[in-house]
């Protein structure tokens, strides 16, 4: 009987011994088999991290595996930051004993397979910056163990669902850079253990949310760059007792700011700015001892001084008016001040900097500001960025801004301003210098000989002052500089090859328009920098043919009208422009132009030109250019403006110029152009004055109709052979010597006794008065 009970206790043992170990060994097999399943699914694995995932070895030493040590069962699947692309697998829902799912920084993309609501032991939740897309699923309610829910930066779109509101143990819910849209539910407030929600960069609209409850473990809320309605909720801080960052930057939110946001004491960060906030600001806020970071809208309060650990201050575009509060001046943690794009008037302290130990960057740009600049700033001696551009600040640059040895960014592009007298040659003394404007002031004196000493600068605007002299040749030394502009002063000499801007390879823009130079273009020019996008030598004295180096820069945009160059326009300079041929992403339509008017030019027109299908205005206006218009600039189909006028260009209109759809300009007076004017789209807008001066020209708009024989050709023609057969005629009418002169006498003779055809009545009359004109002139000044 003994041994009978003694076996049957045995076989019990073994039977659950068996039973235990079969359970166990199934849901490891469960666990690599959705691992492997996650495997097949990724299509991109850049450095084969997913290597060592195989049968050969233990699931839980496999990259980003954990295992819980009592049950031997995957907990945590850690995948961040691995390059991994694919989809994920419903397998994944069966790794039931799972508590952390992180596969952040990734590429995977599709949508959340509704398998993963079985993970009821998950807790944190991280699928930040991958390509998921379609709605948040709202089986995520489900998972009621979440402290974590994170879907930032993502494709998701649709609303927040109810469902988030279960999620009863949450902690941080993130779902920012999104495409979420509609109201933001307030049933997510419900939840006490919330202490950050992240719903920045989306769609959502609607008021914000009330509070229903006390949120005590609440710090951190985001709701920035959404379309928010409506006004803050007064009592919305009476439930927040321990909020330190409130950031709701980028709405539409109105009214007032509750004055009850002043008592959340533990605040360090407060964004509102680019709402419609009405009103003065609070004076509480100077209550907010532990605010480090204050971006905000409105008055300005003298109590905001009191904020004695405030680290970052921003107020900008904000419509703030009235005079900056001198305290601010004051508070020695500040560190930034960005006070730009306001109303702000009055003028500055002139101890500003003194208690400013501290500061490194002060920008307060675009506002009303008056008086003359800060004697004490050079005490902010940590300050590597001065913005105060565009206000109405008057005197001299004073010499001591040579003390802020640490700036980067002198930016005093003052336009609106009255800065007078020189240029402060302390000013080399800023070694680190990298950006220095001093545009749009008075300015006058020369520029200082020093500046060759600022070998790091790599932009210097010195634009619409009145500086004179020559640009030193100190400044070749400048090997970094990328943007220099002198336009529009009163400079004189000659721009010398090897001298100024001999060393200049890094050079991208370069505007000396509006000056007094004077010799030739450096032939070396771009030779020595192909990168060279931009060259405006507009209105100076310069002269001779355009250097064939220009053909190296295949990005130029170049102005070079108002000087006396001549020679013929060169046809592989317009063959090697990329940039007006495809886009490049540099500069803007601005910039794709050429003008090359009112200089000596001659020759016929490169058909090249047809070619740069992105240019927006093409001025040739000016010159002596002669030939026909080339009919490929019916490719131009981006062209606004066309101005070949006061040339002696001859032949037809091309009638693949009504290809131009775009065009609002154009200007073809004082030519030599004949034959019937082309008919269509943007041609039935232009007036009499685009032609005049053309006495060959016929039909709409001018008065003169065609005959029979004058009707435009077909656009496909051979227009460029019409303008030589005038020119022929032209030729044989006035040639009055060799083989040719009784065939001239008696073409001569038809056209004075018929008076036909009158077109070149005129056209021989009308030079025949010019040539008249000119020989009185020279008599005159004999």
């Amino acid at each position: 009987m003994g041994n009978t009970f003694l076996n049957l206790a045995l076989l019990i043992i073994f039977h659950f011994s068996v039973a235990t170990f079969s359970m166990k060994l199934t849901n490891i097999v469960t666990d690599q088999s959705a691992l492997l399943a996650l495997k097949d699914h990724v299509t991109h694995d850049p450095e084969n991290v997913l290597a060592n995932w195989s049968a050969s070895t233990p699931v839980c030493n496999w990259l980003g595996v954990s295992c819980g040590s009592k049950h031997r069962r995957v907990t945590v699947l850690d995948l961040i930051g691995l390059g991994l692309a694919g989809t994920l697998p419903p397998h994944l829902g069966n790794m039931s004993f799972l508590s952390l799912l992180y596969i952040t920084y990734n590429s995977f993309h599709g949508r959340l397979p509704a398998q993963l609501s079985n993970l009821q032991r998950l807790k944190y939740l991280n699928f930040g910056n991958n390509n998921f897309c379609g709605e948040i699923p709202s089986w995520l309610g489900s998972l009621t163990q979440l402290r974590e829910l994170s879907l930032y930066h993502n494709n998701f779109s649709g609303i927040i669902p109810l469902s988030l509101g279960n999620l009863s143990k949450l902690e941080e819910l993130r779902l920012f850079e999104n495409q979420i849209s509609g109201p933001i539910p307030s049933i997510v407030f419900n939840i006490s253990s919330l202490q950050m929600i992240a719903l920045g960069n989306n769609m959502l609209s609607g008021p914000l949310p009330s509070f229903p409850r006390n949120l005590p473990s609440l710090e951190y809320i985001n709701f920035a760059y959404n379309n928010l309605t409506g006004h803050i909720p007064k009592d919305m801080f009476d439930h927040l007792p321990n909020l330190k960052d409130l950031i709701l930057n980028v709405n539409m939110l109105s009214g007032r700011i509750p004055a009850n946001l002043f008592k959340c004491k533990k605040l360090e960060m407060i964004y509102l700015t680019r709402n419609q906030l009405e009103g003065s600001l609070p004076a509480e806020v100077g209550n907010l001892s532990m605010l480090q970071y204050f971006f905000m809208s409105r008055m300005i309060p003298r109590q905001i001084g009191n904020l004695q650990n405030l680290q970052y201050l921003s107020l900008r575009v904000n419509n703030l008016v009235g005079p900056i509060p001198p305290a601010i001046f004051n508070i020695s943690t500040l560190r930034l001040i960005f006070l730009s794009l306001n109303q702000l008037s009055g003028s500055l302290p002139s101890n500003m900097g003194i208690w400013l130990p501290n500061l490194a960057g002060l920008y307060l740009d675009s506002n009303q500001l008056v008086g003359s600049f800060p004697m004490y700033i050079s005490n902010a001696s940590r300050l590597t960025g001065l913005n105060m551009s565009h206000n109405y600040i008057s005197g001299y640059i004073p010499h001591i801004v040579s003390g802020l040895r640490n700036l980067e960014i002198l930016y005093l592009d003052l336009s609106n301003n009255q800065f007078s007298g020189y240029i402060p040659i302390g000013i080399a003394d800023l070694k680190d210098l990298t950006y220095l404007s001093l545009s749009n002031n008075r300015i006058t004196g020369s520029i200082p000989e020093s500046f060759g000493d600022l070998l790091n600068l790599e932009t210097l605007d010195l634009s619409r002052n009145s500086i004179s002299g020559e640009i030193p040749k100190s400044m070749e030394k400048l090997r970094n500089l990328e943007y220099f502009n002198v336009s529009f002063n009163t400079l004189q000499g000659e721009i010398l090859d090897g001298g100024s801007l001999g060393n200049w390879n890094d050079a991208q823009n370069l505007d000396f328009s509006g000056n007094n130079l004077s010799g030739a273009i450096p032939y070396r020019i771009c030779d020595l920098n192909s990168d060279l996008r931009y060259l405006a030598l507009n209105g100076n004295q310069l002269e001779g043919a355009l250097p064939l180096s220009l053909i190296n820069c295949s990005e130029l945009m170049i102005g070079l009208s108002r000087n006396d160059f001549t020679g013929i326009l060169p046809t592989k300079l317009f063959q090697n422009l990329k940039a007006l041929k495809e886009a490049t992403g540099y500069g803007n339509d601005d910039d794709y132009s050429i003008d090359l008017s009112i200089n000596g030019f001659h020759g016929e027109i490169p058909d090249a030109i047809g070619e740069l299908r992105l240019l927006l205005a093409l001025n040739l206006s000016h010159n002596t250019l002669t030939g026909p218009i080339p009919p490929s600039f019916g490719n131009l189909t981006a062209l606004e403006s066309l101005d070949l006028s006061f040339n002696k260009l001859s032949g037809k209109i091309p009638s693949r110029l009504t290809n131009l759809t775009f065009l609002a300009v154009l200007r073809f007076q004082n030519n030599n152009l004949v034959g019937a004017i082309p008919r269509g789209k943007q041609f039935e807008t232009f007036e009499n004055d685009s032609y005049t001066g053309n006495l060959g020209l016929c039909g709409f708009p001018l008065s003169e109709e065609c005959s029979n024989d004058e009707t435009p050709e077909p656009a496909a023609g051979d227009e460029r052979g019409n303008g030589k057969g005038i020119a022929f005629i032209w030729k044989v009418v006035m040639m009055g010597y060799g083989s040719g002169m009784v065939l001239g006498i008696s073409t001569a003779y038809v056209v004075f006794t018929t008076g036909r055809p009158w077109w070149l009545v005129r056209m021989i009359e009308r030079d025949l008065k010019e040539k008249i004109a000119s020989w009185i002139r020279k008599k005159n000044r004999n």
